[in-house]
């Protein structure tokens, strides 16, 4: 295109915070941008939002390498970002509760294999060969360690390493007791990611930012702001513009004309940054036409990781008050977790699902936002079915099938979210008795706000065919076209997105940002 006729030198289409730190690091470096963002608030899958009063973070739930010099700490401070990160409890930041068992996960690797050696004292070869494997392959993964065992893993599943080390089925459990943090069974996903995961929060410590998640994601745009960009709300965009086989802008379904406020029909741009799902973006934004076969066949049977269902509560009771420590809690009923992804890839919830109990109010207790004086804020979540049969639809919000007053569908959220308390029960006896306010959200509703496919907050599945450099880079054979987010190489997650944000403008510029940065940018 005639980059003389452009509004802008690039266009973020999607205000996650892989569009949104994409969009920082180039306005810092002197580009000109504007983000789109179709949801009335900023942050995607790390948001927050209020309902009567009480304030619920949706995706951050806790972080790992955020201490001193952190990955995520260090990107918001070379833009001038002031974030504070409030640690949990270093002797067990996860607590995993058994009927027969509790087991507490700490700050550190050597930490973490003296309780696994406690907890399975006949099992301690087995043990110690998974410690060092996830230590050395994440030390690989962020080139700290010569090669050895990549070659060896790239292929392995973590199941298959558990068959490997031939561990028992209650130690398997324990040691992939997080499997919610990326929803796929162990017999699917990438023992390199799920390496990469458990020492994000082993090596350091785990962590929650103080005033909750929508901090991170406002500091992001206010810097963006300040610096020249735009950021547009409540405008989704309606389609990429492709000229002369190379990106050109974008054009924009308007926002109500009393919210119009000056938004134009469409935004001209050389470069476009799309932090919408995957899928939607080739597909739906752009359309099929404009890649080759291969490439359009390779997006579109992408397996997707699976959705969850939330359930956000109050509680008429302090749990911190009660001595409770500032750590989650896996109530986990069964042993076999092949098990429960089958009944959920078959399109029904298990009989006794896992669930993750996330207490805001003891990770950040002065946020009084999150709830009155002697009550506590915490969330209850487990992986749930995709399928719209499942939850009383047939095509789901993004084809415009409306839901929230289908009785069928109201039923069935009622029923898991009672069936998820029910389960919370393990970890917090008494809790269905103590609730004040309570609400739920499916993955019909979050692909109703994020748009993403399956309702799925982690992006494409971390299958080792998928993980690491068998997913999407962010170029695209599309020129001008470039991707952020979750289903990129960097992978899902606060820190996957942050970095895939830093990654991408470093791909526009053709340059690294972050030196880019420090020879041109002064933060004041």
């Amino acid at each position: 295109m005639d980059e003389s006729r452009s509004d802008a030198d690039v266009v973020v289409v999607g205000a996650g915070l892989g569009g949104l730190a994409a969009a920082a690091h180039l306005v810092a470096v002197g580009k000109r941008v504007v983000v789109v963002e179709q949801h009335s608030v900023l942050g995607g899958n790390a948001t927050v939002f209020t309902h009567e009063g009480y304030e619920f973070d949706v995706g951050v739930h806790y972080l790992g390498d955020c201490g001193l010099g952190g990955g995520i700490p260090a990107v918001l401070e070379r833009l001038g970002i002031d974030v504070t990160f409030l640690e949990m409890d270093p002797d067990g930041f996860d607590t995993l509760v058994f009927p027969d068992m509790v087991f507490k996960v700490p700050r550190g690797a050597e930490n973490y294999r003296a309780n696994l050696h406690r907890a399975f004292p006949t099992e301690a070869e087995g043990v110690d060969a998974y410690v060092d494997t996830i230590v050395g392959l994440t030390d690989e993964l962020r080139g700290k360690r010569d090669p050895e065992y990549l070659g060896r893993h790239t292929d392995t599943t973590l199941g298959g390493f558990f068959d490997e080390l031939g561990l028992s089925a209650r130690c398997r459990t324990v040691l992939g007791a997080e499997h919610g943090t990326y929803a796929v069974p162990p017999s699917q996903v990438s023992l390199l990611l799920h390496s990469a995961l458990m020492m994000h929060y082993l090596a350091d410590g785990a962590f929650y930012p103080k005033g909750g998640g929508q901090v991170i994601a406002d500091g992001l745009a206010d810097f963006i702001v300040a610096n020249g960009g735009r950021v547009i709300l409540r405008t989704p965009v309606k389609q990429v513009i492709v000229e002369g086989g190379r990106v050109a802008g974008v054009r924009l379904r308007p926002p109500s004309p009393e919210r119009r406020r000056g938004v134009p029909d469409e935004i001209r741009a050389p470069v476009v940054i799309s932090n919408a799902d995957l899928k939607r973006t080739v597909t739906d934004l752009i359309g099929s036409e404009h890649f080759p076969d291969g490439y359009v066949e390779k997006v579109v049977g992408y397996e997707m990781s699976l959705p969850l269902f939330v359930v956000y509560l109050v509680l008429d009771r302090d749990l911190r008050a009660e001595g409770l420590p500032v750590t989650n809690y896996f109530a986990i009923h069964d042993d076999d977790i092949e098990a429960e992804y089958r009944a959920i890839t078959e399109g029904r919830m298990p009989d006794q699902p896992g669930v993750y109990l996330s207490l805001a109010s003891l990770k950040d207790p002065g946020n009084a936002n999150l709830c009155r004086p002697g009550q506590t804020n915490l969330q209850v979540m487990a992986v749930a079915p995709p399928d719209y049969r499942f939850w009383g639809l047939e095509q789901g919000p993004v084809a415009g099938e409306r839901y929230r007053t289908n009785e069928a569908y109201r039923r069935r959220r009622k029923e898991v979210g009672e069936l998820l308390v029910e389960m919370a029960d393990l970890a917090l006896p008494g809790i269905a008795d103590d609730i004040a306010y309570m609400e739920c959200a499916t993955p019909i509703t979050h692909e109703r706000f994020i748009r993403s496919t399956g309702g799925t907050s982690y992006g494409i599945a971390a299958t080792p065919d998928q993980f690491f450099v068998n997913r999407p880079g962010h170029a695209t054979p599309l020129p001008g076209l470039f991707l952020a987010g979750a289903s990129t190489i960097t992978g899902h997650g606060i820190a996957g997105a942050m970095s895939s944000g830093e990654a991408v403008a470093s791909a526009v510029c053709e340059a690294s940002v972050a030196e880019l940065i420090s020879d041109r940018f002064v933060v004041s």
